[in-house]
C-alpha cells in the first residue's frame, strides 16, 4: 500500500508549469477511482501522511539545515540573525516565479481530490468521515496560510480539469474564503475524534487550529478595519473555552520544578504523555529523521539572539512591573544584573554569563558575538543567545542527530486565545485560568490585573487599541511574545494588529560589560570593544547596533503594502484576472 499511496500521491499533486494550470490526465482520473473503490483505513490514513511533512514545519524536514520554528521568528523583531532578514526590514520585493511561495496550490489539489471521492471507499462512514476530518484540517491550515501571506485568494472546493473555467478566475474575496475555512474546520471538528497519539490530526488539534486562525482573522480584520471580526473573535474564544474543559484533561507541563519547567517544556522526545501538547511533530534519528535545532544553536555557524526589544519585554521580578517603569533595571550595572530578578522565562529561553543553574553552553563565560569575538559556542549577534530548544544530553557536532519532537499545538497557546479574545470582545479574559496561570507555572507570582500599570514601551509597540480593555490588551500582547518566544508567532502577530511599524525600529542588542581584569570571563577586553564598535557600532545606552555597519539601506514598513505579499508577477500574466497585485506592489 506504501508504493500505490507514493505512485497516486504524484498522480494527485500536478506538478505543472502554473499554480493555476490544474489540468489532469485521463489516466490519471482511472487511477484514483480505482484506488478510492478500493481504498481500506490503512490506505486513506496513507493518503492524508502526504499532508504531513507539507504543512506542519516543526524543527524542520528530515535532513534540513536550519532553526526550524526559530527561523520563523527571524523575519519578526524578536530574533536576528548575523544577516538581516530582507522581509522584517521591508527589503523584499515582488517574486516572478511562485517558487517558495506560498502561491502554491498542489496541496490545495490533493485536498479537493480527496473530498470529492472518499466516499467511493468501501470503510465505514465513521473511519471514512474520519479521514475526510485530517483533510479538512490540511486544507484550512493551507488557505490560512495562504491568507496571511495573500489576502484575497481563488477559492476552489473541486478539482479542476482541463477546461474548467475556475482555472481562470479572479481571486475571492478573504471574506468568503475565511467563511468557507471556518465551515471546513466546524464540520473537521465533527468528524475527528479526540486526541489518541499527539502526532496524529485530532479534533483538538482542529480546534486548536480553529483558535489561532479565528484569533488572527478577528484581529487583523478589526485592526485593518474589515467587517466581521466579531464574529471570529467570538469563535476564537468559544475554542479556547471548549479545550479548557476538564473532559479534554490539558494542564501546563510543570517539569521538575518552576525554575526549569518552561525549558524543559521543548527539549523532550516524546509528547504523548505531556498534558500541555495537543498536537506535535515526531523526529527519530535512528530512521533518518533528526533534528537539527541543538547543533544549530550551540555551533553558531549562522548566530542568532534574542533582540533587545524583545529581552526588555520581560517583566521585572521584584516587583512584577515593567522594567521601564521600576527602579530595579532602571540603570545598567551588569549583564548578568540585567538578566537576574526577571520574568523567570527570560532565563530558561536565553543564557547567563553567570555560572550556575541558567548558564547553560555558555559555562559561566560572555557570548561570543557573532562573527566579532573568537569562539563560537552559541554565537550570538545581539548577546542574548537562545537555550530554548537546546538539549545539552543530545548535543553533537554531527548534523541531525536530534531527537525532540516539535510542539505545532500546545495549551498555553489556547489559554492566551483565550485571553486575547475575551480582552478584545469585552468579555471575561479568565487571566488567573489564562495568563497567571502561565505565570505561575515558572513561579512568577505577580499576577497580571484588569487594570495594569500603563508602560510607555508598549504604547508605543502599539499605539492603537480598539475596545475599553486597552491597557489589558498591552500587557496580553506582552504576555504572548514572552511565552510563544521563538515559535514562530511574531511576525502574524504584527501584522494582525497593524503593527508593522515597529520592524522600521533600529535593531538593537545587550549592552557588553567591559573586562574589569586580564581574568574577567564574563567582560570585553579594550580590544574587542574596538572590534564591536567597528563591525556594528553602540547607541547611546551603550546596547549593541546590531546592523548599523554592515547593512548599508535602514529598515522600512510601507503600510499598507507590507501588510501582505505580492503575488508572483508570473501566475499574473499566466491569469490578468489575479491582478491588480496587493497595494503597493
Amino acid at each position: 500500500m506504501k508504493h500505490i499511496y507514493i505512485i497516486l500521491s504524484g498522480l494527485f499533486i500536478l506538478a505543472t508549469q502554473s499554480c493555476n494550470y490544474l489540468d489532469t490526465e485521463l489516466t490519471e482520473e482511472i487511477d484514483k477511482e480505482k484506488f478510492f473503490t478500493t481504498a481500506n483505513a490503512s490506505a486513506l490514513e496513507q493518503y492524508c501522511n502526504f499532508f504531513y511533512p507539507e504543512l506542519i514545519s516543526g524543527h524542520g524536514g528530515a535532513q534540513a539545515y536550519n532553526f526550524g520554528m526559530l527561523d520563523g521568528e527571524l523575519k519578526s523583531d524578536n530574533l536576528l540573525s548575523w544577516d538581516y532578514n530582507i522581509t522584517s526590514f521591508g527589503h523584499h520585493t515582488a517574486p516572478t516565479d511562485k517558487k517558495d511561495t506560498e502561491w502554491d496550490w498542489e496541496v490545495n489539489r490533493a485536498c479537493n481530490d480527496f473530498l470529492v471521492n472518499y466516499h467511493l471507499s468501501p470503510e465505514t462512514e465513521s473511519v471514512k468521515q474520519r479521514y475526510a476530518g485530517e483533510v479538512l484540517f490540511f486544507k484550512s491550515m493551507d488557505y490560512f496560510n495562504k491568507v496571511k501571506v495573500y489576502g484575497d485568494v481563488p477559492w476552489y472546493d473541486k478539482p479542476l480539469n482541463t477546461t474548467d473555467p475556475d482555472l481562470y478566475k479572479p481571486r475571492d474575496s478573504r471574506t468568503l474564503v475565511m467563511d468557507n475555512v471556518l465551515k471546513d474546520l466546524d464540520q473537521a471538528i465533527a468528524w475527528l475524534p479526540k486526541k489518541t497519539k499527539v502526532y496524529r490530526v485530532s479534533k483538538d488539534a482542529a480546534l486548536a487550529l480553529k483558535a489561532r486562525i479565528c484569533l488572527f482573522e478577528g484581529t487583523f480584520r478589526r485592526y485593518h478595519n474589515i467587517e466581521g471580526d466579531i464574529k471570529f473573535l467570538e469563535a476564537a474564544y468559544a475554542a479556547a473555552g471548549e479545550l479548557m474543559k476538564p473532559e479534554y484533561n490539558y494542564a501546563l507541563f510543570t517539569g521538575s520544578k518552576p525554575s526549569k519547567a518552561y525549558y524543559e517544556l521543548f527539549i523532550q522526545a516524546d509528547y504523548n504523555n505531556n498534558s500541555e501538547v495537543i498536537f506535535s511533530k515526531e523526529y527519530d534519528p535512528t530512521k533518518g529523521k533528526g533534528t537539527n535545532v541543538t547543533r544549530q544553536i550551540v555551533v553558531g555557524e549562522v548566530p542568532i539572539g534574542m533582540s533587545k526589544a524583545a529581552a526588555d519585554s520581560y517583566l521585572c521580578g521584584n516587583t512584577g512591573l515593567p522594567i521601564s517603569v521600576c527602579e530595579c533595571h532602571k540603570t545598567h550595572t551588569t549583564f548578568i544584573a540585567e538578566l537576574n530578578n526577571r520574568d523567570p522565562r527570560l532565563l530558561q529561553t536565553i543564557p547567563t554569563p553567570q555560572a550556575g543553574e541558567f548558564t547553560y553552553y555558555l559555562e559561566g563565560k560572555r557570548p561570543a558575538i557573532g562573527k566579532v569575538v573568537s569562539g563560537n559556542n552559541g554565537a550570538s549577534p545581539t548577546g542574548y543567545s537562545i537555550v530554548k530548544f537546546y538539549n545539552p544530553a543530545e548535543y553533537t557536532p554531527s548534523h541531525h542527530q536530534g531527537t525532540a519532537d516539535a510542539p505545532i499545538f500546545r495549551f498555553a497557546e489556547i489559554l492566551l486565545v483565550r485571553a486575547e479574545a475575551g480582552a478584545e470582545l469585552g468579555k471575561d479574559p479568565e487571566l488567573d485560568k489564562t495568563i497567571n496561570a502561565l505565570r505561575n507555572r515558572v513561579g512568577f507570582t505577580h499576577a497580571l490585573t484588569a487594570s495594569p500599570v500603563v508602560d510607555a514601551k508598549l504604547v508605543k509597540e502599539y499605539p492603537t487599541i480598539k475596545g475599553t480593555n486597552v491597557t489589558l490588551i498591552r500587557e496580553i500582547r506582552r504576555e504572548r511574545r514572552v511565552e510563544l518566544f521563538g515559535e514562530g508567532y511574531r511576525y502574524d502577530d504584527l501584522m494582525r494588529w497593524a503593527a508593522g511599524h515597529n520592524l522600521a525600529e533600529i535593531r538593537t542588542g545587550f549592552i557588553p560589560d567591559r573586562a574589569t581584569s586580564a581574568t574577567d570571563m564574563t567582560g570585553y577586553t579594550a580590544d574587542e570593544i574596538k572590534m564591536l564598535e567597528k563591525d556594528m557600532g553602540f547607541e547611546k545606552d551603550g546596547s549593541l547596533n546590531i546592523y548599523s555597519k554592515r547593512v548599508q539601506r535602514p529598515a522600512v514598513f510601507e503600510s499598507p503594502k507590507h501588510y501582505l505579499f505580492a503575488i508572483p508577477l508570473n501566475e499574473i500574466s499566466l491569469n490578468p484576472k489575479l491582478g491588480p497585485n496587493n497595494p503597493g506592489w
